[in-house]
Formats: C-alpha cells, structure tokens, sequence
C-alpha cells in the first residue's frame, strides 16, 4: 500500500507543476518585466571640448532607449564623454533579478533601477576597441545614469 501511495503523491506533484509551469508559474522572476521602458535623454555630464577640460555637458544629449520585444529587451545608448570621445551600443539584454543583462564573453553589462535613476554597470569590463568596442579611449559605460525623470514624454 506504501508503494501506491508514493506513486499516487508523485503523480500528484508532477501534475501540479505541470499546470503550474503551464500557467506561466515558473518562479516568482518568470513573469518580471521592466516597467520603465521608453526613452531618456539628459545633459552629457561627462562631455569636455576636444583639447581642453572644458565642459560641453550642455551642448550634446546623452540618450537611453529601452523597448521590449519578444526576445526580451533591445537597449540602445549614445553618450558623448571626455574629449567627445563616444559610448555607442545596441544590445539585446534580458532580464535577470529585476535588471537588465547584456552577457558578453568579455562579461556582463547591467542596467537596473536603483532609487529614481536607471544606471548602467560594467564591472570592469572594458568598453574600447580593446573590449567591447562600444567606447572611444576615453569614455566609458560603467556608471552612467539616467534619472527616470529624463523620460522623454510622448515616445
């Protein structure tokens, strides 16, 4: 009798994860999406003229594009830096833990929302043409943010 209980329990399990999967029920981050999707555009806080240390921050956009798709999230960024050099991506990301992943053989790039900023983390992972190739020599991805306030209405 032990035997056709365990069998009967078993069975009762897969059937309700099953259904569970089924449902879409595949974890609590299974059906997480990312609720500031959209475009933010803000001063280039890290733009200076080529040749001096002068500030251009007010002269040129920086921009952040989030749109969801079927394979997740597509991410584009164009930041303006230290002697105009240029960050420039275009990255399928998905979501991992409440964040966004961009999973490189160099590493991994996050975006993510912490407090009313969205910021962009490399950890270390290098941007040039050395790297990942997004950045001139001398701008960088790792700490960029964006105040969820810079949202650009009507998009």
């Amino acid at each position: 009798m032990k035997n056709g209980w365990s069998f009967l329990f078993t069975c009762a399990l897969v059937v309700f994860f099953t259904s569970a999967k089924a449902l879409g029920g595949g974890g609590p981050k299974a059906d997480l999406d990312i609720t500031w999707t959209g475009n933010y555009s803000k001063d280039s806080s890290f733009c200076t003229y080529v040749g001096s240390e002068e500030s251009c921050s007010s002269s040129f956009r920086d921009t952040l594009k989030v749109r969801k798709n079927s394979s997740g999230y597509f991410v584009e960024l164009y930041s303006i830096q230290a002697g105009q050099h240029v960050c420039s991506f275009a990255f399928q990301m998905a979501v991992k833990g409440g964040a966004l992943e961009y999973d490189s053989k160099l590493g991994v790039v996050f975006i993510e929302k912490k407090y009313n900023l969205l910021k962009v983390s490399s950890g270390g992972v290098d941007p040039t043409a050395l790297g990942l190739g997004v950045c001139g020599a001398h701008a960088d991805i790792d700490g960029l943010e964006f105040p969820i306030s810079s949202r650009v209405t009507g998009h």
